[in-house]
């Protein structure tokens, strides 16, 4: 027997060694669950059934569907957004959510010391507004970050994924920085608000084209905005970028989305869209194609089979609350393209707070 900070600890044999750090010392106890809401509930609840069944995230959910009777528009759409693959972004908001889930268990497991301190303000200004400029800004809270390194690319790129509660809101971002010269892992920003209870959220999703450091002709970016609300099935999303995909390529590096800008809405039974569906350079959609200045489609369909509506039936969804994206807006006059400088900023987190870190575990005697 020996005294030990004022206490008596007993050491019988070296068997019972692994057991004097949990009687003497300092040691862990688990935390509470984190009661962080999921992003991707929402929009998976509120989406088109025509539109998602594509998608990875509910594959098996709900029976794929043909687009024979389907505007060529809203195939573009589902083609591009809601098919597996880098684009498929319902996906990604499913592994968002994972990983989310993975650092819960842990804080479980071993409580961290960020999940009880008082989140802080990240301020993110200069951001594409429902008037077409560059002026809009919203405010995420954050509490915790984790950082890790993604080896499997050459050079390393950073993952980092911050996350905090502020008033019955879950906030969420996933940070994935490619440097320059890196071009095998996207350089990407996935950014999440959604309450406790996952019924509405609002995300942002930017992509920028990989670091050149000799021409920043190259440099461009797609973004999209979601919002999906499961209690009144409303559905709404805008998506744009500043890339083209013509030849010669030399001049501007593609990023492909919806390049030209489209903003899309849906109840339980309509889907409404109005926008350019292609990217910029695509000249067979006509006078106009390659600059993005040829005539807007407007599009209204079955939320369920997408099969073609008159326009008159959409009366009711054709008031948009999401920000508009061009390709003009987000291209700006300058080099580089607007949109990749301001992307290139989130995703480096330019004016992020100083948070802990969520290695740094409770200790208690």
């Amino acid at each position: 027997m020996r005294i030990l900070n004022g206490r008596y600890c007993f050491i019988f044999t070296a068997v019972a060694l692994a057991f004097v750090g949990a009687s003497c010392g300092k040691k862990n106890k688990g935390g509470s669950p984190i009661g962080m809401g999921q992003l991707l509930l929402p929009v998976k609840e509120s989406a088109p059934t025509g539109l998602k069944a594509g998608s990875a995230a509910v594959t098996g959910l709900v029976a794929p569907l043909q687009f024979l009777a389907a505007p060529s528009e809203l195939s573009t759409v589902k083609e591009r957004l809601f098919n597996p693959g880098p684009t498929d972004f319902m996906y990604r908001l499913k592994m968002v959510d994972g990983r989310l889930a993975e650092l819960d268990k842990r804080h479980q497991d071993s409580a961290r010391k960020c999940v009880t301190e008082a989140p802080q303000e990240w301020k993110l200004t200069g951001l594409p507004d429902a008037n077409g400029t560059l002026t809009g800004t919203t405010s995420f809270w954050f509490s915790c970050m984790e950082k890790l390194d993604v080896t499997n690319v050459s050079p390393t790129a950073t993952l980092t994924v911050y996350f905090g509660r502020k008033d019955g809101q879950s906030y969420l971002a996933e940070l994935s920085a490619n440097p320059a010269g890196g071009d095998t892992s996207p350089t990407i920003a996935v950014l999440g608000k959604v309450d406790d209870a996952s019924t509405k959220s609002e995300i942002w999703q930017i992509m920028v084209t990989p670091e050149s450091t000799t021409d920043t002709a190259k440099q461009h970016s797609s973004w999209m905005y979601i919002l999906g609300d499961k209690t009144n099935l409303n559905f709404e999303m805008a998506v744009g970028g500043s890339g083209k995909s013509s030849t010669p390529t030399d001049t501007e590096n593609p990023v492909s989305y919806l390049g030209c800008g489209v903003r899309m809405k849906s109840s339980a039974s309509l889907v409404y869209a109005k926008g350019r569906f292609h990217d910029a350079g695509s000249t067979v959609f006509g006078a106009g194609g390659d600059t993005c200045t040829d005539t807007e489609a407007v599009v209204c369909a079955s939320a369920t089979d997408l099969s073609a509506k008159d326009e008159s039936e959409c009366s009711n969804v054709t008031t948009f609350a999401t920000p508009v994206l061009t390709y003009s807006q987000l291209k700006g006059t300058a080099s580089p393209a607007a949109g990749y400088t301001l992307g290139l900023d989130i995703i480096k987190a330019k004016g992020m707070p100083t948070l802990t870190s969520f290695t740094d575990t409770v200790e208690t005697k």
